[in-house]
């Protein structure tokens, strides 16, 4: 339970490390936090919990998923380490495949995020399916707010993906966040089978 908890900080917190790359002009920053690290948490944390109900196993999927396309956008961020292997005649071919993989990172970026927020609806449904099955109705009901507010939030990051809404997404999707993480610890405590 708490490889899930811990997951969740990795994959719904972004703490940026900036350096300089070879290029003394351009900093690079590196998200300290990686999502593919907190992917692989969840995965495992969720292995157990695979038979305790559909959402659980529909989220150990999508965690699944999600850590592969993370995984790409992790090496994706990396690959100035690579450029001078990549200036040689053979890493043409890396050259522009770090490319392509660079330009569908940034201009999928609300698409990614939009796909946590889906992994999150499945996570929230997830727990709040397992409090209503134990009759704990109030975290039931808070789960499927928390289900609600992360699906409402997957359609607003697609939007913001191709109009740039005048919302303070990042600080309202953070404070989600964090009243999750807490309702999350409190519900994932209660249920029996992840003890």
């Amino acid at each position: 339970m708490m490889l899930v908890i811990v997951g969740l900080i990795f994959i719904l917190f972004r703490f940026d490390y900036s350096f300089f790359s070879y290029n003394v002009e351009a900093s690079v920053a590196i998200d300290v936090l990686p999502d593919f690290v907190g992917y692989l948490l969840i995965w495992f944390g969720l292995e157990k919990s695979v038979d305790v109900n559909r959402w659980f196993k529909e989220a150990h999927s999508a965690a699944t998923g999600m850590m592969l396309i993370t995984f790409i956008t992790l090496v994706s961020s990396l690959s100035f380490l690579l450029e001078p292997l990549l200036e040689s005649p053979d890493g043409q071919i890396f050259a522009i495949l770090f490319y392509i993989i660079n330009y569908l990172v940034r201009i999928g970026g609300s698409i990614l995020t939009a796909l946590t927020m889906v992994f999150m609806f499945m996570l929230a449904s997830a727990i709040g399916y397992s409090m209503q099955s134990q009759e704990r109705m109030l975290l039931c009901r808070v789960m499927y707010v928390f289900s609600i507010a992360y699906s409402v939030l997957a359609v607003v990051y697609i939007v913001n993906q191709f109009i740039n809404l005048p919302l303070p997404l990042d600080w309202i999707t953070a404070g989600i966040n964090v009243i999750f993480i807490l309702f999350s610890y409190i519900s994932m405590n209660k249920i029996k089978e992840l003890a």
